[in-house]
C-alpha cells in the first residue's frame, strides 16, 4: 500500500454562496478555460456524523492549467449540513483539500485512530465523479 504522501493532491475545495460567479472570477484569475458545473445529490450523506436526507450541492470543477490538481467550487443548495452552515455563518472561501486514495476505508480508519473528526461523508455513483 502507498504511503499517504505518495498520493497527489486531487483538488482544492472552496465553499461559496454563488458557484457561477466564483467560477467566473477564477477563470480570469487562474486562466482556467472552463468549469464543468453540475448538481450533486449523493445517494447518502453524513454531516457532523448524522445522516442528512436530500443533501444537494451545485459543484463547479476545473483542472488548473498545466497541473493535475483541480479546483472545486461548492454552492450549498439544501438548507442543512456542513456546506450550508459554512456559508450561513458568513464564511466563503477555501474549505478543504482532497487526496484521492485507493483504499478509503483504510485511510479513514487510520485518521479516526489519530482523533480526526470526520465532518462530511457521502456515497454516490454517477457519470461525473464515479463512486
Amino acid at each position: 500500500m502507498k504511503q499517504f504522501n505518495e498520493y497527489p493532491l486531487a483538488h482544492v475545495g472552496f465553499v461559496v454562496k454563488d458557484a457561477q460567479a466564483t467560477a467566473n472570477k477564477f477563470k480570469e484569475f487562474f486562466g482556467i478555460d472552463d468549469f464543468q458545473v453540475y448538481d450533486f445529490s449523493p445517494t447518502r450523506a453524513w454531516s457532523y456524523g448524522k445522516e442528512v436526507i436530500g443533501y444537494k450541492l451545485k459543484i463547479a470543477m476545473a483542472k488548473m492549467p498545466g497541473k493535475d490538481t483541480k479546483i472545486e467550487i461548492i454552492q450549498p443548495i439544501s438548507n442543512k449540513g456542513l456546506h450550508h452552515d459554512f456559508v450561513a455563518n458568513g464564511n466563503s472561501g477555501m474549505h478543504h483539500i482532497c487526496y484521492a486514495v485507493d483504499d478509503y476505508d483504510h485511510w479513514r480508519e487510520l485518521f479516526v485512530k489519530q482523533n480526526a473528526e470526520i465532518i462530511f461523508e457521502s456515497e454516490t455513483e454517477d457519470d461525473v465523479i464515479g463512486y
